[in-house]
């Protein structure tokens, strides 16, 4: 339509490249996350010794401007968690559930990422701030495409894949989740994957 347009300048045709621009950001992001969901789905073909610790301080140093840039306080309480696994998958469950953890907060609030070893289990867990989510729809977060009353949907250009992404991640290593939402407000999630067999 712009190209279209006589009267269009170098603005008005800048403006519709940022958006076009910003489009296909978006779209990629959608492909990269299904993707990510179809890999986690499939399941795991090799398994190999990590570190739920290092794989998190990755997440924290990723999104730490982002966090800032939000006015979100975010913490990381990392204790050697060593597992079993996809490295790279463990690695997009994490950032799943940091990113998730900051789009879906309150201006002042917070997020803690805390790692350690539990009862032979490597244990990662996100806490944050955050709207109300009524206790009875925690489960329906963990499916395709399902967020939470408008308030949800404002904070984030999302498409309501990242906790489905976490499940099937964790379904494909034989790790248990665990998610509460938080008095008032927010939500705490725990993954708790196999130690890594020495």
């Amino acid at each position: 339509m712009t190209l279209a347009d006589p009267e269009a300048d170098a603005a008005t045709l800048r403006g519709a490249c940022e958006q076009v621009l910003a489009l296909g950001m978006r779209t990629e992001r959608l492909i990269d996350a299904l993707l990510t969901l179809a890999t986690g789905e499939r399941g795991i073909e090799r398994r190999e010794p990590c570190d739920l610790a290092d794989l998190a301080a990755r997440a924290v140093q990723a999104l730490g401007e982002v966090a800032a840039s939000r006015g979100i306080h975010l913490e990381a309480k990392l204790d050697p968690a060593p597992a079993d696994g996809d490295p790279r998958l463990v690695e997009s469950l994490i950032a799943n559930l940091a990113d998730n953890a900051l789009c879906y907060n309150v201006p002042g609030g917070w997020a803690e990422i805390s790692t350690v070893t539990s009862g032979g289990r490597a244990v990662v867990s996100v806490r944050n701030t955050g709207p109300a989510i009524p206790p009875g729809e925690v489960d329906r977060l963990f499916q395709p495409f399902q967020r939470l009353g408008t308030e949800r949907v404002q904070r984030t250009g999302g498409h309501g894949l990242g906790l489905a992404i976490v499940s099937a991640i964790a379904d494909a290593h034989g790790a248990s989740v665990t998610a509460r939402a938080r008095e008032g407000g927010g939500l705490d999630v725990t993954v708790s994957f196999r130690s890594e067999e020495r």
